[in-house]
């Protein structure tokens, strides 16, 4: 699920920081549009055609190795990615429209040293946020991901126990779930606040 997190963020950043311009726009808009509403379990289906049976370039039924996990992370990563590069190029939009964009730019900044260093931090911690939330989505999609790849992990082990009726196996997977996703939105809570001062600033306030 890291890898899926890590991928997430990276695909968002990525179609975020393309988008921006007035031609590529349009197609990070469709492509953001295709990832939000395309299931997981056709996405992982079409990685596995292209890239797997397809190209070659990495194992479909392996479960051993760093390559056996690029497909089954990426799957759940791209809808997720979609909706996060959404929220984060509506930041970046709104943050270069602040007055302090044009102070930046008046002291002799690069554009990319104006976006990493200045409107970049403001538009991460609303995105910081929504990927925490969005960890439940992944948790959730764990099930689909390990039924397509055929890989052993907790979502299948829910799901034979759900079959199964094991009510113990059941009970003990949701309350480790809830665990891991309020310990996640913890650790993203406090990652927001040293992205974004003036979240610190806005609760002493409060």
């Amino acid at each position: 699920m890291a890898l899926a997190v890590v991928f997430a963020l990276l695909l968002a950043l990525g179609s975020a920081l393309l988008g921006r311009g007035r031609r590529t726009a349009p197609l990070a808009g469709l492509l953001e549009l295709v990832a939000v509403s395309s299931p997981t379990f056709w996405i992982g289906l079409v990685l596995i055609s292209v890239f797997g049976f397809g190209l070659g370039w990495f194992p479909v039924v392996a479960t051993v190795g760093f390559g056996a996990l690029l497909l089954p992370a990426a799957t759940p990563a791209i809808p997720v990615a979609g909706i996060i590069s959404q929220v984060l190029r509506q930041g970046l939009d709104d943050a270069a429209a602040l007055p302090f964009v044009d102070t930046v730019r008046a002291r002799g900044a690069s554009h990319t040293r104006l976006v990493v260093r200045h409107t970049l931090r403001h538009a991460a911690a609303s995105s910081i946020t929504l990927t925490g939330y969005m960890v439940g989505s992944l948790l959730g999609g764990s099930v689909l991901v390990e039924t397509v790849f055929a890989r052993p992990g907790l979502g299948r082990v829910a799901l034979n126990a759900i079959v199964d009726r094991d009510v113990p196996v059941v009970l003990g997977i949701i309350v480790l779930a809830a665990v891991a996703f309020s310990v996640i939105n913890l650790l993203v809570d406090l990652v927001a606040d040293r992205i974004d001062p003036r979240l610190e600033t806005e609760q002493a306030y409060a």
